[in-house]
């Protein structure tokens, strides 16, 4: 009896975990992005200085930036883990740290049917978002949760935050401010653009948003190498709006 009991719960437990894979609970694979030239110094860069001062919260959480932007994630946790454990009123550092711990939440292999996986993610975006409350104004800390709520979408339990941000980035933008430098212009273009391929359902009008933002970001340069893999997804909307 007992044998039997066993056999049914391993065999819900399998059925469960597939159905759950195809519902979002798989681990996400985030292909590692080669680094730039530019880039290869800049990290040797950073590591040196830390080298120097393993105590500067600063210089952590810029390398860990950098790696989370290559999908180097446990490289990135575990500087942006000390950054934050040194400075945690640091909402910059905060948003950073968390954000990176939402992906690493999407390529984790959960045996629980993806509720733990689930659980994990939903706390990290809830982090971000308090972060980007918290923060108010700074444009750095409210790019951070644009991008990454625009990339993980109504998972995140805060996709409507998008749009909020969409309105105050657009704001900034159109009173003609110096703020924002044009490589951040660039990515909240191709953030938003993202978030409305994602919203359109096959709706032509939100796909045209989508791609007016995804023209807007290659304006300024071609797709930078951390967000190749979204602009290859995003160049398939001229396809899709010249067959609508």
């Amino acid at each position: 009896m007992f044998k039997k009991v066993l056999t049914i719960l391993i065999s819900s437990f399998f059925i469960g975990n597939v159905v759950a894979w195809f519902s979002g609970a798989a681990p996400i694979e985030f292909e590692k992005i080669e680094f730039s030239d530019d880039e290869i110094k800049q990290v040797e860069f950073l590591q040196e200085e830390i080298g120097k001062d393993s105590n500067d919260p600063d210089l952590m959480m810029e390398l860990g930036q950098l790696f989370s932007h290559h999908n180097e994630l446990d490289r990135a946790a575990l500087l942006l883990h000390n950054a934050y454990q040194l400075r945690p009123d640091d909402m910059l550092i905060r948003a950073a740290y968390f954000s990176n711990e939402g992906k690493r939440a999407g390529a984790m292999f959960d045996p629980v049917m993806g509720l733990y996986k689930l659980y994990r993610l939903r706390h990290a975006m809830d982090e971000v978002d308090d972060a980007g409350v918290q923060a108010g104004s700074d444009f750095n800390v409210r790019l951070i949760r644009l991008i990454t709520f625009s990339y993980v979408g109504k998972i995140s339990g805060h996709f409507d935050r998008v749009f909020e941000d969409e309105l105050w980035f657009n704001h900034l933008i159109d009173t003609g401010s110096d703020t924002l430098p044009d490589t951040m212009e660039q990515m909240v273009y191709l953030a938003l653009a993202n978030a409305y391929f994602k919203k359109a359902n096959d709706s032509d009008t939100e796909l045209a948003v989508a791609f007016d933002y995804y023209q807007k970001a290659l304006a300024f340069a071609p797709c930078p190498l951390t967000m190749e893999a979204s602009c290859k997804q995003l160049s398939q909307m001229v396809v899709i709006l010249g067959a609508s």
